[in-house]
């Protein structure tokens, strides 16, 4: 007698617990990647995702810099945007946001080290790096890089991804719940909001 799991029910759902257990891996190693640096204090930065969002916003500010000069744009342009955007990406990714997330979560006992919260912070912004491919096309064949010329869907997925990715990385590090970890994303926001009404 022939088993009915040699059917072709059987192949699919063979299939669907291979799948099942692909996405299950992917999500884990994720997960464990934050896990392994909330579990060490003394670790190396990873600066090549602030690097590269530096160089994407350099991108972006050089059109300006062009415009500056009443010129068009102009490639070497970016040869004076570059130190500005990879500074301005080290000094608000490097220091300032993680700092705040950090000094807020200790409200809650949040136990991350400025390392690791600047690192969880490198690796959320590794998904914006994706605009630099379209912003180093447009560059290559002289027209405006600018970030406001990526196209919108793509941009608002980005941000979704990094954002979410984000929300892991403080809960792990914070030693916090997702909800928590949220809450202390959202809080760390609250001086640049009051800053930004003060300005207007």
């Amino acid at each position: 007698m022939v088993s009915s799991r040699c059917g072709p029910h059987a192949k699919a759902s063979t299939r669907s617990k291979i799948g099942a257990y692909f996405i299950a891996d992917n999500v884990y190693i994720k997960d464990k990647g934050f896990a392994n640096i909330a579990l060490k204090d003394e670790q190396p930065l990873f600066a090549w995702p602030i690097v590269i969002l530096g160089l994407s916003l350099s991108l972006d500010m050089a059109p300006d810099i062009s415009a500056l000069i009443d010129v068009g744009f102009v490639w070497w342009s970016l040869l004076i945007a570059l130190p500005i955007g990879i500074g301005a990406a080290f000094l608000i990714l490097g220091l300032i946001m993680p700092g705040l997330v950090r000094l807020f979560g200790r409200m809650w006992a949040g136990q991350a080290t400025m390392r690791q919260m600047v690192n969880v912070y490198s690796i959320s912004s590794a998904p914006f790096c994706i605009t630099i491919i379209y912003q180093l096309f447009q560059f290559f064949f002289l027209e405006d890089p600018s970030l406001e010329n990526v196209n919108q869907g793509l941009s608002y997925i980005i941000w979704l991804w990094g954002f979410g990715l984000l929300i892991i990385g403080v809960s792990k590090v914070q030693k916090f719940s997702y909800g928590m970890a949220l809450l202390n994303i959202m809080l760390s926001y609250l001086p640049i909001l009051v800053l930004g009404l003060i300005r207007n």
